[in-house]
């Protein structure tokens, strides 16, 4: 059939048509149907919040501390007679939201009484709730065995 086709002398007239009804179907349902879908939220991304790096104090630095301290009670870095100074912490955000957290631990030992310990925590925010634990990902938690008298003899 398709040699009959190509040797009559409609052909070309068939041929035609061929390539104008592959003009209108291009333009009237292929190039609509790709810029409403490129233009759809589906292929666009979310811009996050602009975050400002460095040292920093926010709520959100606050929350990570507080993942922290969870992380070291239930990872048994906590010794029992140990608590957290709260409102001495400092933050360093990296980016991509990840942060450095550092802040003091009160230890009492026996026969130098009680004494401060510093940890460092690296911390990574996802998305979401900042209080969910789901929506954080440890990254590594240094606790130190020197104490502020320690570090300042050396």
């Amino acid at each position: 059939m398709i040699k009959k086709l190509l040797q009559s002398k409609y052909s070309l007239f068939f041929l035609l048509i061929f390539i104008v009804s592959l003009y209108v179907t291009l333009n009237k349902f292929v190039v609509p149907f790709i810029i409403n879908a490129t233009d759809s939220s589906l292929f666009v991304e979310q811009a996050q919040e602009e975050e400002q790096l460095g040292k920093v104090s926010n709520e959100r630095t606050q929350a990570a501390l507080g993942q922290c301290k969870l992380a070291m009670k239930n990872d048994g870095m906590l010794p029992e007679n140990g608590s957290f100074v709260d409102d001495d912490y400092e933050a360093w955000a990296l980016g991509n939201g990840s942060y450095v957290v550092r802040s003091i631990v009160d230890v009492t030992e026996p026969g130098k009484g009680q004494v401060r310990k510093y940890f460092a925590c690296k911390i990574q925010y996802k998305q979401g709730d900042i209080s969910d634990i789901n929506n954080w990902a440890i990254m590594g938690i240094d606790f130190s065995t020197s104490t502020d008298a320690d570090s300042q003899s050396e």
